[in-house]
């Protein structure tokens, strides 16, 4: 495959390659349970994933904004393996949650951008909503997780003092969280840590909501 035939596959099929990356990066767990083979070999892999969908995600920007991909993709390949050194260093886990905020927003907002700006819906445009959907839980955990870590014991029913743990938990209650369920087994008990959560179980059920709507409309609009 020579580099044009690369990057038309990549546009073509963005959303596609970015479902298959997220869908990897929060549920490969499941297949890799023990900590150390996951944080030396499969993270690292899951954000190269990342990095390509992200390739085709800002393929037809110009050349600053690929730029800032191409920077913010670099240093999310290059995280993982930091972590392996620096996991034990209090400002390196700020510096890395802060960081993939700001990576997942990026991407978050070109999807959104992208999807609202479709003509029609067509089956990309439905698998283009659920990235962003995965994407905002993204945002949400990394934001727990600072949270969590500059106010310790944020978070009822979580582990402290382990990365991976923490990492773990927080994924699975930024689901939780987005889509309302509330089992009660994990809950925010400070001021801060509640307000954070109210924010994205609002945030998540707009996003429904707001997704819906634009779909509906452009089939509305396409039928008329």
């Amino acid at each position: 495959m020579n580099k044009e035939t690369f990057k038309v596959k990549t546009s073509l099929y963005r959303y596609e390659f970015l479902l298959v990356a997220l869908l990897l990066l929060i549920f490969d767990k499941i297949f890799f349970p023990n900590n150390d083979i996951y944080l030396k070999f499969v993270w690292p892999v899951n954000m190269i994933l990342i990095s390509v969908a992200c390739f085709g995600i800002f393929i037809e920007h110009n050349r600053n904004v690929k730029k800032v991909r191409n920077l913010l993709s670099s240093i999310s390949i290059a995280m993982p393996f930091s972590f392996i050194f620096l996991a034990t260093q209090y400002w390196f886990i700020q510096v890395l949650t802060i960081f993939f905020v700001i990576y997942y927003s990026f991407i978050f907002a070109e999807v959104m951008f992208q999807i609202t700006k479709a003509n029609e819906v067509r089956l990309n445009v439905i698998i283009g909503s659920f990235c962003g959907y995965m994407l905002l839980s993204m945002i949400a955990l990394f934001t727990y997780i600072f949270v969590e870590y500059n106010f310790p014991h944020s978070f009822h029913g979580i582990s402290t003092g382990n990365p991976p743990l923490v990492y773990n938990e927080l994924s699975y209650f930024s689901f939780i969280t987005l889509t309302s369920i509330g089992f009660g087994d994990m809950y925010p008990i400070t001021d801060m840590s509640r307000l954070i959560t109210a924010f994205f179980g609002m945030a998540g059920q707009f996003y429904m909501v707001a997704v819906v709507g634009i779909i509906i409309s452009k089939f509305s609009s396409k039928g008329g």
